[in-house]
C-alpha cells in the first residue's frame, strides 16, 4: 500500500529525515515511536504532502509521487488516497460537528448535501457522538473534538489514515476515549494506518509493526513483541522502558 524510497527532508541546515525507505502492506497498522524531534510527524506530513520532501519518492496504492518532479494534480491525487488526524483537531470553529465531517465530502468528493449528511451522521454514530451532531467545537471537550476529527478523516474513504500524535493535546483523563475509538477502527476497518504516538501500551496493543525513529532515521522495525520484549538494541530498550515502565533482561547484545 505504501512504499517510501530514500525520503529526505532538510530545513536549512537541519536534516529532519535522512534517506527513509519503508514498505507498508495494505491493512497494516504501524505505530511510529521515538523521542520528540525524531521525525515522526514530518514523515506523516510528507505522505500527505503537508510537508514538501526535499528528495525521494512516495508510492501510495500504486500512485507514484516523485518529490523532485510533480504537478498540482499529483498532489491532489496523493491527498485523495490519504487522510490526516491532527494533534490539535483542526476543526472549523464556525461549523457544527456534523458540518465539519460534511465539509470534505461536499468540497472534495462533490457529494450532494443530503448524501453527505447521511454519511456524516453514520460516522458520528460510529465514534459515539451522534448526540453532539449540532454542537460547535467550543461546546465539545478535547476528546470529543478529536473524535470528530477521526470521523472527518474516515469520511473521505481514503486508503491510508495518518494519525499525528492524536492524544498529545488532550488532558490525561480524555486520552482513553480517543485511543478506544482508534483501537476499534483498527479492528473493524481494513484501512492502512500510521500512528505517531507516545502511548506505548496502546502501540503495543494495536500495531502490527512498530517503527522506532530517532534523529531522522529508522532505528528499528519489528513486531510489538520484538520491540517491547526482545529488542537487542540498548537505546531502544532504554527509551521504551522509560516511557512504558517495561523492564528488559540485561546482557543482550546490541545489533
Amino acid at each position: 500500500m505504501i512504499k517510501i524510497e530514500n525520503l529526505k527532508v532538510i530545513f536549512g541546515e537541519l536534516n529532519v529525515l535522512k534517506n527513509i525507505s519503508l514498505n507498508i502492506n495494505k491493512g497494516e497498522v504501524i505505530a511510529l515511536i521515538g523521542p520528540s524531534g525524531a521525525g515522526k510527524s514530518t514523515l506523516l506530513r510528507c505522505i500527505n504532502f503537508l510537508t514538501k520532501p526535499t528528495a525521494g519518492r512516495i508510492i501510495v496504492d500504486g500512485f507514484v509521487f516523485d518529490s523532485e518532479k510533480y504537478t498540482k494534480q499529483d498532489i491532489l491525487k496523493l491527498r485523495k488516497k490519504t487522510a490526516m488526524v491532527f494533534q490539535n483537531y483542526n476543526l472549523l470553529k464556525n461549523k457544527t460537528a456534523l458540518e465539519n465531517i460534511m465539509e470534505p465530502l461536499i468540497i472534495v468528493q462533490k457529494k450532494q448535501k443530503k448524501e453527505a449528511e447521511k454519511t456524516a451522521s453514520n460516522l458520528l454514530a460510529k465514534v459515539g457522538l451522534i448526540d453532539k451532531r449540532d454542537s460547535y467545537p467550543k461546546e465539545l471537550s478535547g476528546g470529543q473534538q478529536q473524535r470528530v476529527g477521526i470521523a472527518r478523516a474516515m469520511a473521505v474513504n481514503a486508503q491510508v489514515i495518518l494519525f499525528d500524535e492524536p492524544t498529545s493535546s488532550l488532558d490525561p483523563e480524555l486520552v482513553g476515549e480517543v485511543l478506544s475509538v482508534i483501537k476499534q477502527l483498527t479492528l473493524e476497518d481494513n484501512k492502512t494506518m500510521l500512528i505517531a504516538t507516545h502511548e506505548m501500551k496502546f502501540a503495543r496493543e494495536v500495531a502490527d509493526k512498530i517503527i522506532f525513529l530517532e534523529s531522522g532515521h529508522i532505528g528499528s522495525i519489528g513486531t510489538p513483541d520484538q520491540i517491547f520484549q526482545n529488542c537487542k538494541n540498548r537505546r531502544i530498550r532504554k527509551f521504551v522502558s522509560q516511557i512504558a515502565d517495561i523492564e528488559y533482561e540485561v546482557g543482550l547484545d546490541e545489533f
